[in-house]
């Protein structure tokens, strides 16, 4: 009975202790910014090249072994695939928010940092869309990378090629008419 209580005490004393991640260091934060202003920059312009650049190696690898494929090639179709696809389209903005993003960890300690997004799509006589998500920052082997998550199943092929983000909670994307 003792023994149950001092264990049942230790768990709740744990428990009232607030958790501390990592710090993230100035570089790091210097390092993340500079991604950020050039994905920022990558998409204003269109560039697909650099915009899928900026995925994490380990993304790329399980896509293009999926498909079959060499990293390479994975990158050349992707760059096709979105200019394609946006070809009917403009980008009249696209911004990550890094002053309010929130920096932490996973429960291994692996740090990342999730960073509001907005994009504005302008669709001709149709209006405009705006989309807000947020995107993940993944500070891996030295470098920071950038990861949009608005939707499910991004976020669950990220759980599934990085078991480190498995309890990793985004909030879901939004997608309305501008009407300003």
């Amino acid at each position: 009975m003792i023994r149950t209580l001092s264990t049942s005490f230790a768990v709740l004393l744990l428990a009232l202790v607030p958790a501390t991640a990592r710090e993230f260091t100035d570089a790091e934060k210097a390092e993340l910014a500079t991604a950020v202003a050039d994905f920022n920059t990558a998409m204003t312009n269109q560039d697909w090249a650099t915009v899928m650049g900026i995925v994490p190696p380990k993304i790329l690898e399980k896509f293009a072994g999926d498909a079959g494929i060499t990293q390479e090639q994975l990158l050349e179709q992707m760059a096709t695939l979105m200019e394609q696809s946006l070809a009917t389209v403009t980008i009249d903005s696209f911004g990550m928010d890094l002053e309010n993003a929130t920096y932490s960890e996973t429960d291994d300690g692996t740090p990342y940092a999730l960073i509001p997004t907005e994009t504005v799509i302008g669709l001709g006589e149709q209006g405009q869309m705006r989309a807000t998500s947020q995107t993940l920052g993944m500070f891996e082997e030295g470098e920071w990378y950038l990861v949009r998550t608005e939707d499910a199943a991004t976020l669950d092929a990220l759980k599934s090629i990085y078991p480190s983000y498995a309890s990793l909670e985004v909030e879901p994307g939004t997608m309305e008419p501008v009407t300003e």
